[in-house]
């Protein structure tokens, strides 16, 4: 029961396929819904109601950036698949379009890395 309830915990990091060094537990999803509802108060005693909006899906982690990586390695990453691993439980997210988003500061030690996510994630 307690592997039923287990958190998903990115331990491994794949762009097209090959494999990326990161700081542990830094790798994270926003907007994987692709939308949020805000509520929306009527103008009389009504009930109230909810806007939905589109979000942008993004991926963010901490590139462990050492003498083998160069920026524009990352800078020029476009449609590129991206995979998110939980070794533990086996559960992956494979974003199939991804583009690269932005890169941190270069120099104290791990750097943030952002990619767009450009299609919906497909849940494995």
């Amino acid at each position: 029961m307690a592997a039923d309830k287990q958190l998903f915990h990115p331990d491994e990091i794949a762009i097209a396929g090959a494999p990326i060094a990161f700081e542990d537990a830094s790798a994270m999803i926003t907007g994987a819904a692709r939308f949020e509802n805000t509520p929306v108060p009527s103008g009389g005693n009504a009930d109230d109601f909810v806007s939905r909006r589109r979000v942008p899906t993004t991926v963010q982690f901490k590139l462990q950036f050492g003498p083998n990586e160069h920026p524009m390695e990352y800078a020029t990453i476009t449609d590129a698949p991206i995979t998110f691993r939980d070794r533990v439980s086996g559960r992956r997210a494979f974003m199939p379009r991804c583009s690269f988003g932005s890169l941190g500061q270069i120099g104290g030690g791990t750097v943030d890395v952002t990619f767009n996510v450009l299609s919906p994630i497909q849940w494995l």
